[in-house]
């Protein structure tokens, strides 16, 4: 259901009338769809006065709703628009199935139905109004009041508005557009004035992104109340850009609202750019601009910088291991020396000093007395090994 409801919410989503001060707007969305969704009734209606829902039906519950409290105190008349929107059901179910037939569409495929009807009263007293009728997503009539006609907005609904001018009454739409409707949203704002009446001011957020076509810059303007809103990017305090999207104030939940302006830019240095948001809930508008993100040129700075110091720790670190080695030769050397001296001049072993002084004692004793002057000289180790009697 996701990948088919949106579309056609869009639609209407882009007819929504700018509502002025001291007007007011009564519409309702109708939905209808052909094969049964989980989770999803297959007829709903929603109203909404000035743009913000007050009631609702659908086929789960089989019974009006309102939604604020400040409506509660009109049961009977609640009661009145059950009954109503039971009826209506039944005739477009009957219209879903025309449209089925006419573009030659099959239940099979979940086929959604959607009317927009609206009532305007004017501050001066006159009365407005348009309709606005949409299937698969895609807009195929909207209403003429003034010359009372159906009129198609595509050429594949040039013949249906022919069919739908014979058999939908636009005369009959006229006439409920300029009285039941009209008393109702007369009836309505008393309970509900309070509710329109109230200011909540917007909150504004700016980002950026990036793409391979270039930096788009975001404002996100929400929370605010009531729907009207003015926002637009400006470069130089002065020049605004042009978006080329089409950008849509979007209801929430709590019954404020919100929209995105997005533009595409080229920043340079002397160039700012800023979003300006103007609400009736402001005493001046709210400007802010935009800061560019400098995390990437610090990333610049901080990727060299840490280079260098890692490579100055792996440089001292083999400095430090090389003198270590260094050292490690020179205290083995000594080690060898030492235990070279003890080995040679107290381990002579008894057998060889005799067979030395049996065969020639004399020898023996020039021998030991070279012995004790190199020892006493310290002489190296093979120098000792030498000089030994043989």
């Amino acid at each position: 259901m996701a990948g088919i409801l949106p579309p056609v919410f869009l639609i209407f989503s882009l007819g929504t009338s700018v509502v002025y001060s001291g007007s007011h707007t009564l519409h309702y969305d109708v939905t209808i769809v052909s094969a049964p969704t989980p989770g999803v009734p297959r007829y709903l209606v929603s109203m909404y006065v000035d743009g913000v829902q007050y009631g609702r039906y659908n086929s789960d519950t089989c019974h009006a709703e309102a939604l604020y409290p400040s409506l509660g105190a009109l049961s009977e008349h609640i009661e009145k628009q059950t009954q109503y929107a039971q009826g209506y059901e039944m005739r477009q179910r009957r219209r879903l199935k025309s449209l089925n037939g006419y573009l030659n569409k099959t239940r099979g495929n979940g086929n959604i139905y959607q009317r927009r009807l609206a009532c305007e009263l004017y501050e001066d007293g006159t009365i407005g109004g348009y309709e606005e009728i949409a299937f698969d997503g895609q807009e195929l009539l909207v209403y003429d009041k003034e010359r009372v006609v159906y009129v198609p907005v595509t050429q594949e609904a040039e013949m249906l508005s022919f069919i739908w001018n014979i058999r939908c009454g636009p005369t009959d739409t006229k006439i409920y557009m300029e009285n039941d409707c009209i008393e109702h949203i007369k009836l309505y704002l008393p309970y509900i004035s309070t509710d329109l009446e109230r200011k909540v001011p917007p909150n504004v957020n700016i980002s950026s992104s990036e793409s391979e076509s270039g930096t788009k810059l975001h404002c996100r303007v929400y929370g605010f109340y009531p729907r009207d809103v003015e926002v637009k990017w400006i470069k130089n305090g002065r020049d605004e850009i042009h978006s080329e999207e089409a950008a849509q104030i979007l209801p929430n939940p709590d019954g404020t609202y919100q929209i995105r302006v997005s533009v595409g830019v080229t920043p340079d240095k002397n160039s700012n750019y800023s979003c300006l948001v103007d609400h009736n809930s402001l005493e001046t508008p709210i400007i802010v601009t935009f800061v560019p993100n400098n995390g990437r040129s610090h990333l610049y700075f901080i990727i060299p910088v840490s280079v260098i110091f890692l490579l100055l720790l792996i440089i001292l670190g083999i400095f430090i291991y090389r003198k270590q080695m260094t050292k490690d030769s020179h205290g083995s050397h000594e080690c060898v020396s030492i235990s070279g001296e003890s080995l040679n001049t107290d381990a002579r072993p008894k057998a060889q000093e005799e067979q030395i002084t049996h065969s020639s004692p004399e020898g023996l004793e020039n021998s030991d007395e070279i012995l004790r002057k190199v020892e006493k000289r310290h002489y190296p180790f093979y120098i000792k090994q030498v000089l030994k009697p043989q």
